[in-house]
């Protein structure tokens, strides 16, 4: 199987890793856009348009934010992958020529009242410095830290107009992508900029822009939790609490309020919003967010949350080309409107991938620890592991041992709440001494090049939501299942929207399915044949005669060459 998944990837032109599992494949998609894909094509006036800034292409207003997000994406992929990444280094060098003499890109900033035009070059500048910050890991350079450096001093010296009580007012209504998330979302960077420099005046402002941050109707959301995700870092660089509970309050307050949809998605805009429009920054946000609550904290709702949101909204938001963008939602499910956002969720999800798989594994003072299922290296002291992720070909993760020393090693493995068991094998034989409780440990002697294979068994479940009453959903393992139009065109014959399900007893919210016989045969990589469950149903226009249509997981978007509306919440049968 694995041979044949490999001919597919190859005959698509991906880039293949041996062994590599279906988050690698789609990092190497998104990554394959960027350098290759169009149109647009990312050539380096296209980046750098907005940092001169020439307004020939869209968003130059917001200065410094593609160039920003190509430089930070591309930068931590190189760094994960140790690979070079030869226009990279060719946009940097030319960036650095752009700067304007009080250390911003872009058009002035007013000298009077602050106006929107401001809020756009804080909110490109912004992400330029975490650009070129995250550029410096990859590559360090005394000539990126100095203009890193004087960037973060036109920032401290705007920082008394910016952290004015009435600009925060007057920019928390519906300003949307100029509000005063422009502002907040530039405490990430100032961190970062603090832990290269030691300079104080960084993490101080860093702090005075933190207690201005805060959550209000119509709020962009990627603008919010990209300043979430700047406190969790602020936290770490000052082992304040303080900090720390104020990310979590926000996150509880952020589901509190409804804002965040069933299947992992947040709205572009909070409520009240326009429209019910995701965004893949704001996904990527949110997965990142996610994980770094998860690593300060260990409390399981965090990594649940962003395992909800990696295996349906984030790899439903990725298009076949790579790109990823804005979906437009429906009361059953995905509409047929979306927009490829090369200018910024292109970039902003390939930079969430390299940290999902850093985030796979963790180390603690007794055992390695393998927590999310999907691709990923860890280590501890004397033990190396890969794991390669094919949950939705064979439900199986392989554990590859890189390195070890000849001592007993301790790993505990992780079973997620969406799995029953997880049977582990070595050599095509059942590990003795593993149990499975909600977390399996292993204590062995550990040799270089043996595999373990994880396999996980599924259970399909059904799901309610306050914000679809009375229409239902269907969970198998860690994917939202649902029905496309491309697929199953005569689901959707009117009057589709009275189609009725036939659900089956249920046992606590588990119900069974017979998987489905229409066998799904699409070359693709990303087609998680193992979850295609057969769904009885009433079509609204001749419940007379009943049918049965495929489900599959909506992370099967990415598979379907053009826009394509699904249902995922339907109506059960009275």
């Amino acid at each position: 199987m694995k041979t044949a998944r490999r001919l597919v990837l190859l005959a698509l032109g991906l880039c293949v890793t041996a062994g590599a599992g279906e988050l690698t494949t789609r990092m190497h998609l998104t990554f394959d856009r960027i350098r290759h894909g169009g149109p647009p094509t990312f050539t380096d006036a296209f980046v750098l348009a907005d940092a001169v800034p020439k307004h020939e292409r869209r968003f130059t207003e917001f200065s410094g934010d593609v160039s920003g997000r190509y430089l930070g994406a591309l930068a931590m992929l190189a760094l994960h992958e140790d690979r070079s990444i030869p226009e990279l280094d060719r946009i940097a060098t030319e960036l650095l020529k752009l700067q304007k003499p009080d250390g911003h890109f872009g058009e002035p900033f007013s000298t009077n009242a602050v106006t929107k035009s401001d809020m756009a070059l804080l909110w490109g500048n912004g992400r330029l410095l975490v650009g070129l910050l995250e550029y410096n890991r990859f590559k360090p350079s005394q000539r990126i830290v100095d203009c890193a450096r004087k960037l973060g001093d036109c920032f401290v010296a705007l920082g008394p107009r910016l952290n004015d009580p009435k600009v925060l007012k007057e920019f928390s209504g519906d300003q949307v992508a100029v509000g005063y998330i422009c502002w907040t979302q530039i405490i990430e960077g100032l961190v970062e900029l603090h832990r290269v420099t030691q300079d104080n005046r960084y993490l101080g402002l860093a702090e005075e822009i933190a207690g201005h941050t805060h959550r209000h109707p119509k709020q962009h959301s990627h603008g919010f939790v990209t300043a979430l995700r700047g406190l969790v870092e602020l936290y770490r660089a000052t082992h304040d609490k303080k900090w720390l509970q104020q990310a979590e309050a926000e996150w509880e307050g952020l589901l509190a309020s409804g804002n965040l949809w069933p299947h992992g998605a947040l709205p572009e805009v909070f409520k009240p919003m326009p429209q019910m429009r995701s965004e893949g920054c704001s996904e990527a946000d949110w997965l990142r967010f996610n994980l770094a609550l998860w690593g300060e904290t260990r409390k399981p709702r965090y990594l649940e949350n962003a395992e909800l949101t990696l295996f349906n909204e984030f790899f439903c938001n990725q298009f076949h080309t790579g790109d990823f963008g804005h979906h437009d939602f429906t009361a059953d499910g995905l509409g047929h409107s979306a927009a490829r956002a090369w200018w910024c969720c292109t970039f902003h999800g390939l930079r969430a991938m390299p940290e999902v798989m850093n985030s796979a594994f963790h180390a603690d003072a007794a055992a390695l620890c393998y927590d999310l299922p999907v691709d990923g290296e860890g280590a501890s002291t004397g033990l190396t592991l890969r794991a390669d992720a094919n949950l939705g070909h064979d439900a199986t993760v392989t554990l590859s041992v890189r390195a070890c020393d000849d001592r007993e090693h301790i790993l505990r493995i992780r079973k997620p709440a969406w799995a029953t068991t997880v049977e582990v094998t070595l050599r095509r034989q059942p590990l003795a001494g593993v149990t499975n409780a909600p977390v399996l440990e292993l204590k062995r002697r550990w040799e270089c090049g043996e595999t373990l294979t994880l396999t996980y068994t599924f259970a399909t479940r059904l799901v309610t939501s306050p914000h679809y009453p009375g229409r239902i959903a269907f969970r198998h393992g860690p994917w939202f299942l649902g029905v496309n139009e491309a697929d199953a065109p005569t689901f959707f014959d009117e009057p589709y929207q009275l189609n009725r399900i036939i659900v089956p007893a249920t046992t606590n919210d588990v119900v069974r399915l017979q998987p489905a016989t229409d066998r799904f045969t699409r070359r693709s990589p990303f087609v998680a044949s193992g979850a295609h469950l057969a769904l009885p149903y009433e079509p609204g226009g001749y419940r007379c005669q009943p049918q049965t249509v495929t489900l599959r997981p909506i992370a099967e978007h990415t598979n379907l060459g053009d826009t394509t509306p699904w249902q995922f919440w339907f109506l059960p049968k009275k």
